[in-house]
Order: C-alpha cells, then sequence, then structure tokens
C-alpha cells in the first residue's frame, strides 16, 4: 500500500468534519502515515499525532462548550473604545484557552513527540513568510519559508488557527505569526515533503455561501476564506492525488451544537471515495 499523506485543510469549526474523515479511514483499516493540518486542520492533526482516536475526539467535542474554546479580549476591546481608537488590538479573541485545551488533548506534547510525521502551517504576518512547524527536518518548498522542529503542538495549532484579526497573532521573536491558511488553506506540499506516496486532501472550502453573515468576526472570517481557497486551488490541482469536500455548510466559531452534524459531514464525504482511494492506494 502506498504511504498515505492526509492533509487537512482551515475552516473554523467546520474542522470538525476532520474527525469524521479519519473515522471512516480508521474503520476500514487504511493507515494514515503522514498528516498535515491548517488552521482547525492543525487541531485534529496534532490530536492525530499525539495517539488521540478519532472515536476518542468525537467523544470529546460533543462536551465541549464555546467558552473552553473561545476567550473574548475585552480588557483590550475596553481600552481601545475608550482611547477612540488610538490603543491597538490585535483580535477579538484571545486564544489562550484554545490552547490550553489543545495542551490538555495532546498531553503537553511536542512537536518531536509526534506518532507519526506532522508539519503544521502558520504565517508570519509582518513579512508574508509561510511557517511550518514541522515533528522533523524537511525540505521547504519555497527558500524564503521559515521551518520551526521545537515547538509545543499546542503552541503551533494556535498560532496555526489564529484567524487575523479574530484572534491574536502569537509573537515568537520577531514574527506575529496568524492563521495558516493566509499562506496556504490545505498543506499539501508539506504532506509531499514529508515523503508522502498520495496525498488525500480534505478541503473544506465552499463554491456557494447560503447564509448572511453578521458582525466582524463573521465578516472577517468569510472574507478570508473566499480569498484562502482561491489562492490555494493550485498546490492542489498539481498535487493532490484525491480531495475530499466535505459539505457542512456555514457554521459559527460558537456553534459547538453542530459538531455530531459536522462529523457526519466528513464521515459521509470520506464514505463516498473510499473504495476509490483503496484502489488507488494498492496500485
Amino acid at each position: 500500500m502506498k504511504k498515505l499523506g492526509l492533509a487537512l485543510g482551515g475552516g473554523g469549526l467546520r474542522g470538525l468534519a476532520h474527525i469524521g474523515v479519519l473515522q471512516v479511514l480508521r474503520e476500514n483499516q487504511v493507515p494514515v502515515s503522514i498528516i498535515t493540518g491548517t488552521s482547525a486542520g492543525s487541531v485534529i492533526a496534532s490530536l492525530y499525532a499525539s495517539g488521540v482516536t478519532p472515536a476518542a475526539m468525537e467523544e470529546i467535542v460533543l462536551q465541549l462548550k464555546p467558552r473552553a474554546y473561545i476567550d473574548f479580549n475585552w480588557l483590550d476591546l475596553l481600552a481601545h473604545v475608550a482611547s477612540g481608537g488610538r490603543i491597538p488590538i490585535d483580535g477579538f479573541i484571545k486564544g489562550n484557552k484554545l490552547e490550553k485545551l489543545v495542551f490538555k488533548l495532546t498531553g503537553g506534547r511536542s512537536l518531536k513527540d509526534a506518532g507519526l510525521p506532522l508539519a503544521i502551517i502558520a504565517c508570519d504576518i509582518n513579512t508574508g513568510q509561510k511557517t511550518v512547524f514541522a515533528s522533523q527536518p524537511m525540505k521547504l518548498e519555497n527558500d524564503g519559508d521559515i521551518l520551526i522542529t521545537e515547538a509545543l503542538m499546542s503552541r503551533a495549532a494556535r498560532a496555526s488557527c489564529a484567524i487575523p484579526a479574530v484572534f491574536t497573532p502569537v509573537n515568537r521573536g520577531d514574527m506575529q505569526l496568524v492563521d495558516g491558511g493566509v499562506c496556504e488553506m490545505v498543506p499539501i506540499l508539506e504532506s509531499r515533503s514529508l515523503g508522502a506516496e498520495y496525498i488525500l486532501a480534505v478541503n473544506l472550502g465552499q463554491e456557494a455561501y447560503d447564509q448572511k453573515v453578521r458582525g466582524i468576526i463573521q465578516v472577517v472570517g468569510r472574507s478570508l476564506s473566499i480569498l484562502e481557497y482561491e489562492t490555494s486551488s493550485l498546490a492542489q490541482d498539481l498535487l493532490a492525488d484525491q480531495v475530499v469536500y466535505p459539505s457542512t455548510g456555514d457554521v459559527a466559531l460558537d456553534d459547538i451544537a453542530q459538531a455530531s452534524y459536522l462529523i457526519r459531514c466528513g464521515r459521509r464525504a470520506m464514505k463516498a471515495q473510499l473504495d476509490e482511494l483503496l484502489e488507488n492506494l494498492n496500485h
């Protein structure tokens, strides 16, 4: 069987669909040899690389409440308003709760502790450079890209999930790290660099949106989603061997009540392409 690389794309809470994809692969004894993730995909990739089974992931998320991963940046927001905008605000959500949650679920593991080759994508908003957190040394596609192999999985995932203007960036030296989708929404290049012989990409993008957005967080999220998926299509078209598109519809970041539905969306999409995957992996 060919060495399977699973590339999990970003998409906010829609990333829970990745759990359903992993469940179908596990139930049909399809081994994942390499896993890469961007934004929400980085969280699921980190848990999987830490030994958390897809079934356990579902149990975990079905018990979550929004307050477990969302911590609004009220103090900075109030200071920003009180100063008439003179005091800047970097994001409406601090991201500390999300990082602590991932730290707990991964058992505090570092990248080097990953159970299989792992890569997580972030972006330095100061320079526009793609930043790759990886469990091992690897060749990067562009000379300007940055490789980091010494970090906690939770820190890498926190950086990868930092949607600009929504989450505060993660500071690392001179870098301000934000959502990896700014550079690469579905991390296909890194899967290939880590040695994948067959790349299965899970793309949570949508060609059409059927719900109106409300509030600055949804407006920013929708705007980035449209831009990022358009700019990520080239690598997918050239390098992905197979692409799964879970059809989830729009889901707000705090709508964790949709978790079961999102996981089923991932299961449904993966089941529809399972025969193709098995045939291609074995030939």
